[in-house]
């Protein structure tokens, strides 16, 4: 991953929730590669689109609304347009997910953080690249996060 995909994705999102556990049941966007990495499902397009989906600690303990309020408060004031947001559903689950725009250099990025509550854990998706090459692979990236069981208890 280049330190522009690593410093687009704002890890201070979930700079408060410590701790990973194993991972769902997840598999990555059709024509994404995956990386090795025993604690998230990491993956990447041809044309450099990232995706992860990690388990973390519900903590501080709070609901799905909370930590709605709390990524879009992080996001906007980090400097991204929030362009689109809404419920998505995962393994019968259903989840919240967020849109941005950044600009980054001459170009500009998007980024796509999804969450699902699961009583002591949070799963977190998050999906960054630029934008026509994001725009290009976002109905693969929803479908994958859909077609996941991201509440599942079980390996990957």
């Amino acid at each position: 991953m280049s330190t522009m995909h690593r410093n687009l994705i704002p890890l201070a999102v979930v700079a408060l929730l410590i701790g990973c556990t194993p991972l769902p049941r997840s598999e990555a966007p059709a024509d994404f590669g995956t990386y090795d990495n025993p604690k998230s499902l990491q993956a990447v397009s041809p044309d450099r689109v990232v995706y992860q989906v990690k388990r973390l600690e519900n903590k501080p303990f709070a609901e799905q609304g909370f930590w709605q309020v709390a990524l879009k408060e992080r996001l906007a004031k980090a400097g991204y347009v929030i362009t689109e947001e809404g419920a998505i559903e995962s393994g019968g689950k259903k989840g919240y997910y967020v849109e941005t725009t950044a600009p980054r250099g001459t170009a500009d990025y998007m980024y796509l953080v999804a969450l699902f509550v699961q009583d002591k854990q949070l799963i977190v998706v998050e999906s960054a690249g630029e934008l026509a090459a994001y725009k290009a692979r976002r109905e693969k990236i929803f479908a994958a996060i859909r077609a996941s069981d991201l509440t599942g208890a079980g390996p990957r």
